[in-house]
């Protein structure tokens, strides 16, 4: 991912964040990054085999682009998704199949965590 989209210029460290036991949620995060750590954290409940690689890909990717763009603001208030982030990440290759697995999977995310 890094090599391809970003010529290997994202160096950040990988891994999954902490299980803090099981509880029934009505949202996710599924990724974050932390500048301060330069750490990029994907949810554990994604470790499962009913997740495909290319959904992981796709949250690394996104993780990736906060460490390529930073954090902006306008006004005084904080833009972690400005424009120009929602048109880079639509260039990941599986977007849209990305984005209807997420659609179709996000109960089964939501209380397999």
């Amino acid at each position: 991912i890094n090599r391809r989209y970003f010529r290997n210029r994202v160096a950040a460290r990988i891994t999954w964040g902490r299980r803090n036991g099981a509880r029934r949620r009505s949202s996710m995060q599924f990724g974050s990054f932390s500048e301060e750590e330069n750490l990029i954290r994907i949810h554990p409940a994604l470790d499962k085999p009913f997740v495909p690689k290319y959904f992981l890909h796709s949250l690394v990717y996104h993780e990736m682009l906060h460490k390529h763009l930073g954090v902006r603001s306008h006004n005084g208030r904080r833009v972690v998704h400005p424009p120009e982030f929602r048109a880079l990440e639509r260039r990941f290759e599986n977007y849209e199949r990305v984005r209807r697995w997420e659609k179709a999977n996000l109960n089964r995310l939501l209380h397999s965590s």
